[in-house]
């Protein structure tokens, strides 16, 4: 996936309310919104994880690092 569309798709996904999110974008969510998360890894990447292996992201970089470099472009 190209990193614009990823960045799109994060912000809609978690209706954040920042306009533009890049790598650098600090990443604070909910309980709700990291369930939302977790859903969106799965559907987007094939991506299983647990509550737990969200908790230290806490930036979009972080989680691009989770996700996998090779998998956003």
């Amino acid at each position: 996936m190209e990193k614009v569309v990823f960045f799109k798709k994060l912000l809609a996904e978690l209706e954040l309310e920042e306009s533009e999110i890049d790598e650098s974008s600090p990443l604070h969510i909910t309980s709700l919104q990291t369930l939302t998360l977790m859903s969106f890894l799965d559907e987007h990447f094939g991506i299983r994880v647990k509550v737990k292996d969200l908790i230290g992201i806490e930036s979009v970089r972080k989680l691009m690092e989770l996700i996998g470099k090779d998998k956003i472009d």
